[in-house]
């Protein structure tokens, strides 16, 4: 069994990827990035870029305050580490500031507060409940 988290491992295996979905093994870290911000939600960001600041890597949650080039995780190798604090989200060194990722491009769901939601009531008669 690898000691690799399951999203540097190998394709080829019973299930697949993630999900059950196929497996890519053709990503590249920055497609692996937009993934990963997909699926969490916060900014993420691939070994070898310059960002400042708190990250957690996604795949084991280890913690490191980053001053340089990002890493690969020390406790279980993976290359993408998701952004963990507040504000605006940070821009790496040498990158453009108004091109936004993919993965913050897509329109984000819509919320609604007071939705009544009311489920059907069916009623069963002669019912017997105990054995």
């Amino acid at each position: 069994m690898s000691t690799l988290p399951p999203q540097r491992r190998q394709a080829g295996g019973a299930g697949g990827g993630p999900g059950g979905r196929p497996a890519r093994t053709n990503l590249s870290p920055r497609e692996g990035a937009e993934e990963a911000e997909r699926r969490t939600g916060l900014p993420t960001f691939h070994a070898g870029q310059r960002v400042q600041g708190m990250f957690g890597c996604v795949a084991c949650q280890f913690q490191i305050r980053n001053r340089g080039p990002l890493p690969t995780c020390p406790q279980c190798g993976e290359i993408i580490w998701a952004y963990l604090e507040g504000g605006p989200r940070p821009v790496p060194e040498g990158e453009d500031a108004a091109a936004p990722p993919a993965a913050a491009q897509g329109e984000a769901p819509s919320v609604a507060e007071g939705v009544k939601i009311d489920a059907p009531q069916v009623k069963v008669e002669s019912v017997k409940l105990e054995p």
